[in-house]
């Protein structure tokens, strides 16, 4: 069975009559019956009672049309939805674990507030780091990433939208074995230090611009998780390097200290990327230009 004999067969059910469900579907009577017997011969029995001036369902015949009437009313629903599918799809966002964390959701709260026309905007957003966030990109699982650190490919759409500080903090109880707070990159080397993993963006940054002093870390501590470096630290377990905006609260509240090491300001992107195609949603044109 095709859609084409599903359709006339419910129509034939519904006016129980061959001639006005050619005219209604705008086909010859012909053709109707035609459609018809080459169902019936599918099913192997009648599917209608043929009477002088009208046809009724068989058993068969209305079984059929119970099973049918819902699918096809399934299908038109979809088809009235076609061209409004992609405003109903979310879009795929993949993000860095600091932006994640700091400011995406009131980031896209605000765009839903402020564009009226995407005030039921849908978003499937997936954290990671971003170097993962940039291969969901690439596989294409994500339409739009938002990565820290740099990024050395080519084929991408990008726009900066904010940068951040990576500060060195410690518990008060370490902060305080250092005059002010100061130390050298020297007499950092010789602290426990709790870092994030390789390949991460503030670990990429840290270990370039040490190599460029010329000395090697070598973490006490590594960790994916920010949070856990948090917490290390905050027990007295060492120094760590994080984004300012993931310490902010414990470093008012005092829990962390801020250290200054002179020859070491580090500072990290926030980057927008997506593909560059020929074709953007109407979607993420209008996130791209709000962010």
């Amino acid at each position: 069975m095709n859609f084409k004999q599903a359709r006339i067969f419910l129509e034939v059910a519904q006016t129980k009559n061959f001639t006005k469900a050619a005219e209604k579907l705008y086909i010859t009577q012909s053709a109707v019956s035609h459609a018809v017997k080459e169902l019936e011969e599918e099913c192997r029995t009648p599917l209608f009672h043929r009477l002088h001036r009208s046809v009724s369902l068989t058993a068969a015949g209305e079984q059929l049309a119970a099973e049918l009437a819902p699918l096809m009313a399934d299908f038109s629903a979809l088809n009235r939805r076609l061209p409004h599918l992609e405003a109903a799809s979310p879009l795929a966002i993949a993000a860095c674990i600091t932006y994640g964390e700091t400011r995406l959701a009131q980031a896209l709260q605000a765009f839903r507030q402020e564009e009226a026309a995407f005030a039921a905007a849908d978003f499937r957003v997936q954290i990671y780091p971003a170097r993962q966030a940039l291969a969901l990109l690439e596989q294409r699982k994500a339409e739009l990433a938002v990565i820290e650190g740099q990024l050395a490919r080519q084929n991408l759409r990008t726009k900066k939208i904010a940068e951040y500080a990576i500060v060195p903090v410690a518990a008060p109880a370490v902060a305080a074995a250092f005059a002010d707070g100061y130390l050298t990159i020297a007499e950092l080397l010789q602290q426990p230090l709790l870092l994030r993993e390789p390949g991460s963006a503030v670990r990429e940054t840290l270990a370039a611009a040490l190599q460029l002093a010329g000395y090697t870390v070598l973490p006490k501590w590594e960790s994916v998780d920010s949070q856990t470096l948090i917490e290390a630290c905050r027990a007295g377990f060492g120094i760590a390097f994080l984004p300012e905006p993931l310490v902010r609260r414990q470093l008012t509240d005092g829990t962390l200290k801020a250290l200054t090491i002179p020859r070491l300001q580090l500072t990290n992107d926030i980057t927008l990327v997506c593909r560059r195609e020929s074709y953007t949603s109407p979607l993420l044109a209008a996130l791209w230009e709000f962010l």
